[in-house]
């Protein structure tokens, strides 16, 4: 009697634990692609982690997002060759489609599981907590495999990394740009923001450097960071960006002289690039970019989209 009634508390405790989750259509991901694709076709959607866009990331001025009822706003920031404009931010769009969803129950294991499995039309995903999830699914749409276990073999991808190298920047933080641009992909471009070291409303600016690199480059000294912070110093002297200020021209009293740019590196970002499969059985790759996500999937009215809204105009 003792052993059954063991058995009976043991088996109860395993469906509390066991999370059963049936579907038609499943999408694995967490870029803002997939988040548009799962917004726009009312389908659920899991990860094993959350991959935002990169912060200060915006669209086109001139992309169309009508599709989510919001104005893609347009600002214009100043660049060294001319003043160029921006649409909003990415990553704001992205974080109301994160929170619709999860609100919603569309995101129901919302960056949980540390890891995801594929077997038999089944993606199991066991979270830190020792739980496991088993969702059912008829055809699954695949956005990212970060930690993806059970495909077929891919192939990586020859695209280019992008890399981001963060700075401190000592000497030079008050200018009117917002943007430097190269035409190389190494420091293509350096981007400068508030920066948070300096508390309340201020025009001080810290900087981050965007580059693309081979992934056979990636541990050449050329392409590390320690010329990313040259190659980045470089290009805002030339823009005519100055240090602090050094006293007074003895030649000249009205003039000023100036420090030399001082930045230090704090961290570098690497995104690789997505591997490449072929679709097979009921698991579909999707590679569509944003602009044809939101052209090939119309908006189907839901409770999510409802709380989108709502997001939106508060």
């Amino acid at each position: 009697m003792k052993s059954l009634c063991l058995q009976t508390k043991n088996e109860l405790y395993s469906k509390i634990r066991d999370i059963n989750i049936k579907c038609d259509e499943l999408v694995v991901g967490s870029s803002i692609e997939a988040l548009a694709y799962s917004f726009l076709n009312n389908v659920p959607i899991v990860s094993s982690g959350l991959k935002s866009p990169f912060h200060f990331e915006r669209f086109e001025h001139d992309q169309d997002l009508s599709v989510f009822e919001i104005d893609n706003a347009t600002k214009t920031i100043k660049t060294n060759f001319a003043e160029k404009k921006v649409g909003i931010s990415k990553l704001w769009l992205w974080e109301r489609l994160l929170f619709s969803l999860s609100t919603g129950g569309l995101f129901p294991m919302i960056d949980k599981p540390v890891s995801l499995r594929i077997s038999d039309n089944i993606l199991k995903a066991p979270t830190s907590n020792a739980r496991m999830a088993k969702i059912h699914y008829k055809n699954l749409i695949v956005f990212d495999d970060d930690k993806l276990q059970g495909l077929r073999a891919g192939q990586s991808s020859d695209e280019l990394c992008k890399v981001y190298d963060w700075f401190r920047v000592r000497s030079g933080m008050k200018h009117q740009y917002d943007r430097i641009e190269d035409t190389t992909d190494f420091v293509k471009h350096i981007l400068f923001y508030p920066s948070e070291r300096v508390t309340g409303d201020h025009d001080f600016k810290d900087a981050v450097s965007v580059s693309y690199i081979s992934k056979n480059d990636l541990n050449s000294f050329e392409y590390s960071d320690i010329n990313a912070r040259f190659k980045t110093k470089y290009m805002m002297k030339e823009a005519g960006i100055k240090g602090a200020r050094n006293g007074r021209d003895m030649n000249d009293k009205t003039k000023f002289k100036y420090y030399d740019v001082k930045i230090e590196n704090t961290n570098r970002e690497i995104i690789y690039p997505k591997n490449i499969y072929n679709s097979y059985d009921n698991i579909v790759f999707n590679y569509d970019s944003f602009n044809d996500i939101i052209n090939k999937n119309p908006l189907k009215e839901s409770y999510v989209s409802n709380i989108f809204k709502r997001t939106c105009k508060s």
